[in-house]
């Protein structure tokens, strides 16, 4: 059976809600969460049609072992919410923690892609702003975060620093560049994938050293897992992560890697 991928659209002209017994029906059929919000060069959309690294990643391997896998897209807190509660089988580009771990099932082999996170100030104020990897250094600024984003244990847990959530990555520049924030920090790819075609990022100063290095996974419900998948899936990318159909996806992606 060739692996069949059904894009499942909220609101949108293409709207089609698959029901519970429609996923479920055939043997090896799989519902993966995306976020609402395009991250290029890894979950977008391309001429009304969903895409991306990840997208094309997750399809090699489903095809290669007869999945058949249905993508919804949802805000990310409701996405989180039907992991959680069994209602979907995995989210992507989904960052480890360990309260998540709670209900979600991470795995080596289902790491996506590592993400760098840096800090961003505006170039006005990049002299004055200084950080060698200690965080105590930015307890006197104000730190521009994204809702329901984490950026590793060691700043979530930082209580000592002044964090002001914006609902967007536009939210978030704005706050910065209209002096309600000190510096920001991002995610670098979903940064760059967002202002590269405009003159935002001569705006801003990316700041050395990185924050963090980190894996971003798919990750399983431990509610609804079923025919032991988190762990096939998990193998069969390894597998799949060593071919030269990897590599070449790899290359189309990020070609001056």
């Amino acid at each position: 059976m060739p692996g069949i991928f059904c894009i499942v659209w909220f609101c949108s002209a293409f709207a089609r809600i698959v029901t519970a017994e429609e996923r479920f029906s055939l043997s090896g059929n799989y519902v993966f969460a995306i976020g609402a919000e395009d991250y290029p060069p890894y979950e977008f959309i391309e001429n009304g049609e969903l895409t991306g690294f990840h997208i094309e990643l997750i399809q090699a391997v489903a095809q290669k072992n007869n999945l058949i896998i249905t993508f919804e897209r949802y805000p990310f807190k409701r996405a989180q919410q039907m992991l959680r509660t069994g209602k979907i089988d995995a989210f992507t580009y989904y960052g480890w923690t360990a309260e998540r771990e709670k209900d979600t099932r991470y795995l080596f082999g289902n790491i996506l892609h590592i993400a760098k996170i840096v800090y961003v100030v505006p170039k006005s104020r990049e002299n004055e702003i200084a950080f060698t990897g200690n965080l105590e250094l930015l307890r006197d600024y104000r730190i521009v975060t994204q809702a329901g984003f984490s950026y590793g244990y060691e700043f979530d847990n930082a209580d000592y620093l002044k964090k002001y959530a914006a609902p967007t990555l536009n939210g978030l520049k704005d706050l910065l560049l209209n002096g309600r924030g000190d510096l920001g920090i991002v995610y670098l790819s979903d940064f760059y994938s967002a202002y590269k075609d405009t003159d935002i990022l001569d705006k801003f100063t990316i700041i050395d050293p990185p924050v963090l290095e980190r894996p971003m996974y798919i990750g399983f419900s431990k509610k609804a897992e079923k025919d032991n998948i988190s762990v096939f899936f998990a193998e069969k990318m390894l597998e799949f992560k060593a071919t030269e159909a990897y590599e070449a996806l790899y290359n189309k992606y990020f070609p001056t890697d």
